[in-house]
């Protein structure tokens, strides 16, 4: 369900082959727009501010952060608002993204058994809708960046790759959340908590050294988040005006990598019993 097939001929015999996901998903991609655009009407239905929040939310996080953690935690860190935007934003992509889709497949189940699709594009257009949101913020982030007085430097042009390493790694977590919720409902609960524990786990309010120095072991910790060197990707041309280190790129390429093929893999193999556990 949900699969569409290609028709070959073989000799006199026509068989039905089922495309691969990439190639079903390119098939599938008007519908992914359209599922994209939805989400983003629904999000700001009777708003009036509308998709003005997309630029206000994460400047408003980022009062908050560096009101609370330079004043009262006291983290030195120069230009340290700009610091904890040019993280909070990627972090939100990878987040809310994977939150939201731990529903993705429940909450369209009808147009599921309706619609012959992927079912992977449900989870994905909740990546491209968030995707889009960090691409918009990316406007108040250079407006941070001229009044920290580091506006943006040649070094922000390597942005894209770096919203396409988010993009990938975000993607594969989202497909793997949308279908184990599916079987196993209270990860949607287990997710928000996990989430939040990786959160302060994770380089975004303060640099490495400083969770290094609160206690050893957490280096250990820090070398194994694979979000840890994609935050770096926004972090080093953002608010340092470089470009992250050869082996940051390295370590966030293969966390995307692995995160989407491993995604992809797990909710295809997974996709026909998904009707079943509706």
């Amino acid at each position: 369900m949900g699969r569409e097939g290609i028709t070959l001929a073989v000799g006199t015999e026509t068989r039905l082959v089922a495309p691969g996901p990439v190639a079903a998903l390119w098939r599938a991609r008007e519908l992914l727009a359209l599922l994209v655009a939805r989400d983003l009407k629904a999000r700001y239905k009777r708003s009036v501010l509308g998709m003005l929040w997309t630029l206000l939310g994460p400047l408003l996080q980022m009062a908050v952060y560096t009101l609370v953690f330079s004043a009262i935690v006291r983290v030195r860190v120069p230009a340290y608002a700009l610091y904890v935007l040019s993280g909070l934003l990627p972090w939100g992509l990878v987040s809310s993204a994977t939150l939201a889709s731990t529903w993705a497949l429940l909450g369209n189940q009808h147009l599921i058994r309706k619609v012959a699709a992927p079912q992977a594009v449900y989870p994905l257009s909740l990546v491209g809708g968030k995707a889009l949101d960090l691409v918009l913020s990316l406007a108040p982030l250079a407006l941070v960046a001229w009044i920290e007085g580091r506006p943006p430097s040649p070094s922000w042009l390597f942005l894209p790759v770096a919203v396409a390493l988010a993009v990938a790694f975000t993607a594969g977590l989202s497909l793997a959340a949308a279908s184990l919720t599916v079987f196993f409902r209270d990860l949607r609960h287990l997710a928000e908590i996990g989430f939040q524990v990786w959160f302060y786990l994770t380089p975004v309010l303060y640099p490495p050294s400083f969770l290094a120095a609160l206690d050893p072991r957490l280096r250990a910790v820090l070398a194994a988040n694979p979000a840890a060197p994609l935050l770096r990707c926004f972090q080093a041309p953002i608010h340092e005006g470089r470009l992250p280190a050869a082996g940051e790129i390295a370590a966030a390429a293969a966390a995307a990598a692995l995160s989407l093929g491993a995604g992809l893999a797990a909710f295809v193999r997974a996709e026909d019993r998904h009707l079943h556990w509706f």
